[in-house]
């Protein structure tokens, strides 16, 4: 069996066909009117963390470190919460042109902390996979 990683759709990967299909999903319904019927009953904070903690998660597994670079993971998870700060604040700043839709301070706050969340615990699953992977350096003949 293949890895996730190795299936492509249409010669694309699958995690970047996720990823795509998920922004879009994700831009979409922030900017639809706001409506309490299609919406599940939860803290809208939540909503953000929730959302931009999958999307941060998504773009994560889909990248790849650069070796060239100096610091090389701080390089590319500090690309990662920027480009999707930076979102963020796109994302709210335009909710203001969607009917029933206003910017809020603490969405966006709301969404770093998906962000952030979602890097620390994609490096904690990677370093926790990778010991276990790796047989152990220490010889037990003693």
């Amino acid at each position: 069996m293949r890895p996730v990683t190795g299936i492509k759709i249409l010669g694309m990967r699958l995690g970047v066909v996720l990823l795509v299909s998920y922004w879009i999903v994700l831009f979409t319904g922030t900017h639809l009117p706001s409506t309490r019927v299609i919406a599940p009953q939860m803290n809208d904070k939540s909503k953000h963390f929730g959302g931009y903690f999958v999307l941060a998660l998504l773009l994560c597994y889909v990248s790849h470190t650069n070796p060239k670079r100096t610091y090389p993971n701080a390089s590319r998870f500090g690309s990662i919460a920027a480009v999707l700060f930076l979102y963020g604040c796109l994302d709210e700043w335009s909710q203001q042109f969607a009917r029933g839709r206003h910017p809020d301070v603490w969405d966006l706050f709301a969404d770093a902390c998906g962000i952030t969340s979602a890097i620390l615990f994609y490096i904690v699953v990677k370093r926790l996979q990778r010991s276990i992977s790796t047989p152990s350096t220490s010889s037990s003949g003693s």
